[in-house]
């Protein structure tokens, strides 16, 4: 049987990332390939050289399509909320199905509907989030299909993307040699992957730190409610760090990752030879946190205050759940449970061998886009869930380094 593949691009100020995966016709998924690459023409998530943003896409595509075994024509691509906004929308059709039920055309019929929203020149609709339909009146459904009623409403979220952003990812893209099959928004495709259900419909703050920043989304009654950005992420950290020790770029990250430092008694000291710095030289544990501490009280305590401004509570009823690559440093938790408090769930699963979080966003991305599908095609099963996707890449891995 012929197998479908996809893959997606997520494209960080750090890093640029690429999942490929095979989908045969009974929806079955299997991850051929992940590849990883420095990024370049990047600055805060925004791309500022093209030609250079765009070499490193073939590259990392190039490897993960190596890796598959086979060749790729088109991405879904990553869009930060740096640079997109949610818009209430609502649209409404008359029922049109035999016997006024409502069916799959239906729904298509509102979904585009509601999609028809006047926008500023510089904007440009990328997906919708479903809050509610409505039949005849009657809220709160998620699935309206097969029931009787002459009006079908939906209320939902216009996923709407700045335009310079947008146009810069796509010429990325396609300078590579490849097409953009869709932009899909993080949180959404994030949330999806790992949130939990019950986390998903009391309450939660998903938080996705970066490099350069932090992107932020609340979720509550099932769907994505707001979204936001904190212009501070890890590599703030890493450079507050080089200035104050005056350590190299790569010593200064290798001292923020490698150590627990609020676990050390104030007076350890370590030589900053033995983390890559070319002379030797000891720093205690205190001139380190003395560093440190400012800047991710200024990244948590601004995080904080978006969640607050989000859902009107400063934790909300399921809390809050951290991923990316920042989120990976050993002194990361024990800061955010000083800043935030304990009801924090730190999402740390790096598919077997590869250590890394930070490919979250590309996993995410191709099973947002399977299950899309798979509730666009009226199926109440999924090609393949988020957890059975996430397993199937941990084997991946796991055979890919034995």
């Amino acid at each position: 049987m012929r197998k479908e593949i996809i893959a997606s691009l997520d494209v960080g100020t750090a890093n640029v990332r690429c999942a490929v995966a095979a989908i045969d016709p009974r929806g079955d998924v299997q991850i051929l390939g992940m590849c990883s690459r420095p990024s370049m023409g990047m600055r805060k998530e925004l791309i500022v050289d093209v030609e250079a943003s765009a070499a490193c896409v073939r590259e990392v595509v190039a490897s993960a399509e190596r890796m598959a075994g086979g060749s790729i024509s088109s991405l879904y691509v990553a869009l930060s909320p740096l640079h997109a906004v949610l818009q209430t929308s609502k649209g409404m059709v008359a029922v049109l199905g035999e016997g006024h039920e409502v069916s799959q055309e239906d729904i298509a019929r509102v979904m585009q509907a509601t999609r028809v929203s006047s926008l500023p020149p510089n904007r440009e609709i990328v997906d919708m989030v479903v809050r509610q339909y409505i039949v005849d009146g009657y809220g709160g459904l998620k699935d309206p299909t097969s029931m009787i009623g002459m009006r079908l409403e939906l209320d939902a979220l216009l996923v709407v993307g700045n335009l310079t952003a947008l146009s810069s990812l796509r010429r990325s893209v396609e300078r590579a040699g490849y097409t953009v099959a869709g932009f899909v928004l993080k949180p959404l495709a994030l949330g999806e992957l790992l949130l939990s259900e019950d986390e998903r419909e009391l309450g939660v703050q998903l938080v996705d730190v970066g490099a350069a920043v932090t992107e932020t989304a609340y979720f509550e009654e099932g769907t994505l409610r707001a979204i936001g950005a904190v212009p501070v992420g890890g590599a703030y950290v890493t450079s507050d760090l080089a200035v104050g020790l005056r350590v190299s770029t790569k010593t200064a990250e290798r001292l923020k990752t490698e150590v627990d430092w609020f676990s050390q008694p104030e007076d350890k000291a370590v030589d900053v030879a033995s983390f890559g710095h070319l002379e030797a030289r000891r720093v205690t544990a205190r001139e380190v946190i003395e560093i440190m501490e400012p800047r991710y009280e200024e990244m948590l305590s601004l995080v904080r205050q978006q969640c607050r401004e989000m859902s009107g509570k400063d934790v909300p009823n399921g809390g809050y759940v951290l991923t990316g690559g920042t989120a990976k440093h050993k002194s990361f938790l024990p800061m955010v449970r000083r800043i935030i408090g304990n009801r924090v769930r730190v999402n740390l699963d790096t598919y077997g061998a590869v250590d890394d979080p930070g490919y979250n966003v590309a996993v995410a991305l191709l099973t947002y886009t399977l299950a899309r599908r798979g509730r666009a095609a009226g199926t109440k099963k999924q090609p393949k869930n988020s957890r059975g996707l996430f397993a199937t890449v941990k084997g991946f891995f796991n055979d890919f380094w034995e």
